[in-house]
């Protein structure tokens, strides 16, 4: 990542290492960089909690099966509904 006179270069790869998916080399440097740099810090920890929420949010397969035809036809329901009912 190399240095920077601001987080710029950092914060591109922070939602990557948030999810645990940068490593080596980037990621050492990253995780320096956060270690001395609040704002990214603070960046991080936000983006690791919405990565943790949507990792317990994602349904399960039995779930997964047939909701994009209810999810599509629910939509189709309510937009076809005059506005204020």
């Amino acid at each position: 990542m190399g240095a920077a006179s601001d987080c710029g270069d950092y914060r591109i790869g922070l939602g990557v290492l948030a999810i645990g998916r940068l490593a080596g080399t980037e990621a050492a440097e990253l995780r320096a960089h956060v270690a001395r740099c609040g704002p990214c810090r603070a960046e991080l920890a936000e983006l690791r909690a919405v990565a943790d929420l949507l990792a317990r949010a994602r349904p399960s397969r039995r779930e997964r099966r047939g909701a994009p035809y209810r999810l599509v036809n629910g939509a189709c329901a309510a937009s076809s509904r005059p506005p204020g009912r």
